[in-house]
Protein backbone atom coordinates (compact mmCIF):
# COMPACT_ATOMS: atom_id res chain seq x y z
CA UNK A 1 0.00 0.00 0.00
CA UNK A 2 1.02 3.65 -1.16
CA UNK A 3 0.48 6.81 0.10
CA UNK A 4 -1.36 8.58 -2.13
CA UNK A 5 -0.38 12.51 -1.63
CA UNK A 6 3.83 11.40 -1.69
CA UNK A 7 3.56 7.76 -2.86
CA UNK A 8 5.75 6.58 0.62
CA UNK A 9 5.30 3.03 1.24
CA UNK A 10 2.84 2.33 3.63
CA UNK A 11 1.95 -0.88 6.23
CA UNK A 12 -1.23 -1.57 5.73
CA UNK A 13 -2.11 -0.94 9.55
CA UNK A 14 -0.48 2.40 9.89
CA UNK A 15 -3.15 5.43 10.09
CA UNK A 16 -0.66 8.01 8.92
CA UNK A 17 2.14 8.65 6.35
CA UNK A 18 4.82 8.61 8.00
CA UNK A 19 6.48 10.99 5.45
CA UNK A 20 3.63 13.70 4.85
CA UNK A 21 1.42 12.62 7.98
CA UNK A 22 -1.83 12.31 5.56
CA UNK A 23 -4.32 10.20 6.86
CA UNK A 24 -4.35 7.00 5.11
CA UNK A 25 -7.95 5.80 3.56
CA UNK A 26 -7.71 1.79 4.87
CA UNK A 27 -8.78 -0.70 2.08
CA UNK A 28 -12.02 -2.09 2.39
CA UNK A 29 -12.79 -5.08 1.98
CA UNK A 30 -15.44 -7.56 1.28
CA UNK A 31 -16.32 -9.72 3.97
CA UNK A 32 -18.57 -12.52 3.45
CA UNK A 33 -21.63 -12.79 5.03
CA UNK A 34 -21.38 -15.21 8.19
CA UNK A 35 -23.87 -17.72 7.04
CA UNK A 36 -21.82 -18.16 3.45
CA UNK A 37 -20.26 -21.35 4.30
CA UNK A 38 -22.52 -22.81 6.54
CA UNK A 39 -24.11 -26.14 6.04
CA UNK A 40 -27.54 -25.02 6.28
CA UNK A 41 -26.98 -22.25 3.24
CA UNK A 42 -25.38 -24.63 1.36
CA UNK A 43 -28.12 -27.39 1.41
CA UNK A 44 -31.70 -24.99 2.34
CA UNK A 45 -32.03 -24.05 -1.58
CA UNK A 46 -31.64 -28.07 -2.84
CA UNK A 47 -33.76 -29.00 -0.27
CA UNK A 48 -36.59 -26.41 -1.24
CA UNK A 49 -36.69 -27.49 -4.73
CA UNK A 50 -36.65 -31.17 -3.72
CA UNK A 51 -39.51 -30.10 -1.36
CA UNK A 52 -41.75 -28.99 -4.19
CA UNK A 53 -41.02 -31.63 -6.48
CA UNK A 54 -41.68 -33.43 -3.75
CA UNK A 55 -45.30 -31.63 -3.81
CA UNK A 56 -45.95 -32.71 -7.29
CA UNK A 57 -44.75 -36.30 -7.33
CA UNK A 58 -47.45 -36.94 -4.74
CA UNK A 59 -50.28 -35.30 -7.33
CA UNK A 60 -48.93 -37.18 -9.73
CA UNK A 61 -48.68 -40.71 -8.11
CA UNK A 62 -52.01 -40.45 -7.37
CA UNK A 63 -53.27 -39.40 -10.69
CA UNK A 64 -52.04 -42.53 -11.95
CA UNK A 65 -53.23 -44.85 -9.03
CA UNK A 66 -57.09 -42.81 -9.22
CA UNK A 67 -58.80 -44.40 -11.80
CA UNK A 68 -57.80 -47.83 -11.12
CA UNK A 69 -58.83 -47.16 -7.34
CA UNK A 70 -62.35 -45.57 -7.97
CA UNK A 71 -62.83 -48.60 -10.08
CA UNK A 72 -61.94 -50.89 -6.72
CA UNK A 73 -63.77 -48.57 -4.20
CA UNK A 74 -67.16 -48.02 -6.55
CA UNK A 75 -67.22 -51.59 -7.53
CA UNK A 76 -66.45 -50.92 -11.22
CA UNK A 77 -64.77 -54.50 -11.34
CA UNK A 78 -66.10 -55.51 -14.18
CA UNK A 79 -66.03 -59.72 -14.65
CA UNK A 80 -64.26 -59.57 -10.98
CA UNK A 81 -67.31 -57.83 -9.09
CA UNK A 82 -69.46 -60.23 -8.25
CA UNK A 83 -71.35 -58.51 -5.61
CA UNK A 84 -74.06 -58.18 -7.47
CA UNK A 85 -74.52 -61.64 -8.79
CA UNK A 86 -74.76 -63.69 -5.36
CA UNK A 87 -76.54 -62.81 -2.97
CA UNK A 88 -74.73 -63.36 0.36
CA UNK A 89 -71.51 -61.86 -0.91
CA UNK A 90 -70.38 -58.23 -1.23
CA UNK A 91 -67.06 -57.13 -2.66
CA UNK A 92 -65.44 -55.92 0.73
CA UNK A 93 -64.82 -52.01 -0.99
CA UNK A 94 -68.07 -51.92 -1.95
CA UNK A 95 -69.31 -49.99 0.87
CA UNK A 96 -66.81 -47.34 0.75
CA UNK A 97 -67.59 -44.53 -1.67
CA UNK A 98 -66.42 -42.19 0.33
CA UNK A 99 -62.30 -43.07 0.49
CA UNK A 100 -61.24 -42.06 -2.76
CA UNK A 101 -62.68 -38.61 -2.71
CA UNK A 102 -60.94 -38.96 1.44
CA UNK A 103 -57.78 -39.99 0.32
CA UNK A 104 -57.75 -37.55 -2.78
CA UNK A 105 -58.35 -34.54 -0.13
CA UNK A 106 -55.63 -35.71 2.46
CA UNK A 107 -53.22 -36.16 -0.32
CA UNK A 108 -53.70 -32.91 -1.65
CA UNK A 109 -53.54 -31.37 1.73
CA UNK A 110 -50.33 -33.27 2.05
CA UNK A 111 -49.06 -31.90 -1.71
CA UNK A 112 -49.54 -28.18 -0.71
CA UNK A 113 -48.55 -27.78 2.20
CA UNK A 114 -45.21 -29.47 0.83
CA UNK A 115 -44.92 -27.40 -1.66
CA UNK A 116 -45.67 -24.23 0.97
CA UNK A 117 -42.33 -25.80 2.79
CA UNK A 118 -40.38 -25.88 -0.27
CA UNK A 119 -41.57 -22.50 -1.32
CA UNK A 120 -40.90 -21.00 1.88
CA UNK A 121 -37.54 -22.47 2.07
CA UNK A 122 -36.74 -21.14 -1.13
CA UNK A 123 -37.75 -17.56 0.27
CA UNK A 124 -35.82 -18.40 3.07
CA UNK A 125 -39.18 -17.43 5.35
CA UNK A 126 -38.49 -17.44 9.01
CA UNK A 127 -41.10 -20.30 9.71
CA UNK A 128 -39.81 -21.84 6.71
CA UNK A 129 -37.69 -23.87 8.93
CA UNK A 130 -40.48 -25.01 11.29
CA UNK A 131 -42.57 -26.07 8.78
CA UNK A 132 -39.69 -28.12 6.50
CA UNK A 133 -39.08 -29.83 9.96
CA UNK A 134 -42.54 -31.14 10.60
CA UNK A 135 -43.61 -31.80 7.02
CA UNK A 136 -39.77 -34.04 7.20
CA UNK A 137 -41.34 -36.29 10.32
CA UNK A 138 -44.69 -36.31 8.21
CA UNK A 139 -42.69 -38.13 5.54
CA UNK A 140 -40.88 -40.18 6.93
CA UNK A 141 -43.26 -42.84 7.29
CA UNK A 142 -43.55 -42.68 3.16
CA UNK A 143 -41.46 -45.15 1.41
CA UNK A 144 -38.31 -44.39 0.15
CA UNK A 145 -38.59 -40.72 -1.38
CA UNK A 146 -40.61 -39.37 1.62
CA UNK A 147 -38.16 -41.03 3.83
CA UNK A 148 -34.93 -40.05 2.02
CA UNK A 149 -36.35 -36.53 1.78
CA UNK A 150 -37.34 -36.59 5.66
CA UNK A 151 -33.89 -37.73 6.58
CA UNK A 152 -32.47 -35.34 4.23
CA UNK A 153 -34.71 -32.25 5.85
CA UNK A 154 -33.71 -33.24 9.44
CA UNK A 155 -29.99 -33.96 9.12
CA UNK A 156 -29.91 -30.41 7.50
CA UNK A 157 -32.30 -28.15 9.71
CA UNK A 158 -33.00 -30.02 12.83
CA UNK A 159 -29.69 -29.41 14.65
CA UNK A 160 -29.67 -26.35 17.33
CA UNK A 161 -26.65 -24.62 15.57
CA UNK A 162 -28.71 -25.00 12.27
CA UNK A 163 -31.59 -22.67 13.89
CA UNK A 164 -28.65 -20.44 14.46
CA UNK A 165 -27.79 -20.62 10.52
CA UNK A 166 -31.03 -20.23 9.42
CA UNK A 167 -32.46 -17.34 11.47
CA UNK A 168 -28.72 -15.76 9.99
CA UNK A 169 -30.07 -16.06 6.60
CA UNK A 170 -34.35 -15.91 6.70
CA UNK A 171 -36.13 -12.88 6.32
CA UNK A 172 -38.61 -11.71 8.29
CA UNK A 173 -42.44 -11.94 7.51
Amino acid sequence: MYCSACGQAIDAYQPYCPRCGRQVTPIATATPPPWVWTRVHRHVHTLGILWVVYAGYILLAWAVALPFLAGVFHGWMGPWDMGHMHEGFNFPFSRLPWFVPFITVMLSIRAILSAVAGIALLRRASWGRVMAIVMAVLALIHPILGTALGIYTLWVLAPGLSGQEYDQMAVVG
